[in-house]
C-alpha cells in the first residue's frame, strides 16, 4: 500500500520563475516524499534489514524486468522527435547502452543483466520473459508511452532523468551491499545494480541542462513537473509489487 500525498499546486508561471537548479531541486524534493520514486522505498529498507523474502525479490525482479524490457520503443520515439543534433546523439548513446551495454562495457543489454540477477534468485528465465505485467507495471509502462507520443521529447527525458535516474546512485549504492551481505550475491550476479551507479551519476547535470535549454516556458515547466511527479509515483507502485508475493 502506498502513502497518499497531495501534489503542490504550483502554476507554470511559478515553476518557470525558478532557475534550472532551483526547479530541479524542487522536483527532487517532491520526488523524495513518501509514496514517490525509489528513495527510501520500503523494499530498499527491507533489503538492508534482510527481511525481504526470496519470493518477494523474485516477483519484484519479474515485474521490473517486464517494464525495462519495454523501454526501447519510447526511447526511440524521443530520438525520432528530437530536433537537436547534440541531444539526439546523447539519446542514441542511451539507446545503444540499454540495448547492448557497449557504452559502459558490460557487454549485455540492461534487461539481460536484470535477468542474470533473476537467475541468481532462482527464476526461470523463459518464464520471466513471458510473465504477465501486473497492473502497476502496465500503468508505468503505458505512462512512459504516453509521454513519448504525447509530450515534447524533452519532457520524458527530464522526467526519467530527474525523477528516477538522478536517485539511482544513492539508492543502488544501498542495494548492492544489502544483496551481498544478506542474500549472498556475487559481483557477477548484481552487475545490473553496480553498473548503474556510475552510469547514472551524470543524469543530475543532464537534467539541469535539459531544463535550462528546452523547458523554459511556463507550459514546458508545468509539463516537466507534472510528468516527473507522475512517473515517480507510478515507479514507486511498480517497486511496491513485491508485497504481493
Amino acid at each position: 500500500m502506498t502513502t497518499s500525498t497531495t501534489l503542490p499546486e504550483l502554476s507554470g508561471k511559478q515553476l518557470s520563475s525558478m532557475t534550472p537548479e532551483e526547479f530541479m531541486e524542487h522536483l527532487r524534493d517532491e520526488c523524495s516524499k513518501p509514496g514517490y520514486g525509489m528513495t527510501d522505498h520500503p523494499i530498499v529498507n527491507e533489503m538492508e534489514a534482510g527481511t525481504v523474502t526470496i519470493p518477494q525479490l523474485q516477483l519484484f525482479t519479474e515485474q521490473f524486468y517486464q517494464h525495462i524490457s519495454r523501454m526501447l520503443p519510447w526511447l526511440g520515439m524521443m530520438y525520432v522527435t528530437c530536433p537537436h543534433e547534440e541531444a539526439r546523439a546523447t539519446l542514441l548513446m542511451n539507446i545503444n547502452e540499454e540495448n547492448t551495454g557497449k557504452e559502459t562495457g558490460v557487454g549485455a543489454s540492461h534487461p539481460d543483466l536484470l535477468l542474470r540477477f533473476g537467475e541468481a534468485l532462482g527464476l526461470d528465465l523463459d518464464a520471466t520473459r513471458a510473465i504477465e505485467q501486473l497492473p502497476a507495471g502496465r500503468r508505468l509502462t503505458e505512462y512512459f508511452e504516453f509521454m513519448g507520443f504525447c509530450r515534447e521529447w524533452y519532457v520524458p527525458l527530464a522526467a526519467i532523468g530527474i525523477g528516477l535516474e538522478s536517485f539511482v546512485p544513492e539508492t543502488f549504492s544501498r542495494i548492492v551491499p544489502a544483496l551481498k551481505d544478506n542474500y549472498g550475491m556475487t559481483d557477477e550476479q548484481i552487475i545490473f545494480w553496480t553498473m548503474h551507479i556510475p552510469a547514472d551519476t551524470q543524469h543530475g547535470d543532464e537534467g539541469i541542462e535539459i531544463v535550462s535549454k528546452y523547458a523554459t516556458s511556463a507550459e514546458a515547466r508545468k509539463h516537466v513537473f507534472d510528468c516527473t511527479m507522475e512517473t515517480s509515483r507510478l515507479f514507486y507502485e511498480l517497486w511496491d509489487t513485491y508485497r504481493q508475493a
